[in-house]
């Protein structure tokens, strides 16, 4: 078993495979392009974070003002035809409605007086 490990030992971090140790100047070198290729990984996530949310509120923004737009039409429209509604229920278009014209007249045309008087009722 002790045949084994010495045979194969372990490489030690601060040695190359050529057996010699490193410098520190070597160490130092790709400790300094980690913290630099970190740093920019780091930099392009948030700016590509920022620019999904705000493109996120841009979005909503204009699904907002286009949702306004439509209530706006929906609301004028509800009001014309509040106004057809009330056109058609009111008296002057009574007079035209095909069950008025058909009523029958009475036979005699004075049967009926208005008679002015308080309460303008007509009287017989």
């Amino acid at each position: 078993m002790n045949k084994y490990y010495y045979g194969h030992k372990k490489n030690n971090s601060n040695v190359l495979n050529e057996g010699r140790p490193r410098l520190l100047s070597e160490d130092i070198r790709s400790t300094y392009y980690l913290l630099i290729s970190t740093l920019a990984v780091m930099l392009i996530v948030c700016v590509l974070s920022y620019l999904y949310i705000s493109s996120q509120k841009a979005a909503k923004g204009y699904l907002l003002q286009e949702l306004q737009n439509n209530y706006e039409s929906l609301t004028s429209e509800s009001k014309e035809l509040d106004t057809k509604l009330l056109d058609a229920q009111s008296l002057t278009n009574m007079t035209e409605n095909d069950e008025v014209t058909n009523m029958n007249t009475p036979d005699g045309e004075d049967e009926f007086t208005f008679i002015e008087n308080d309460n303008g009722y007509a009287q017989n």
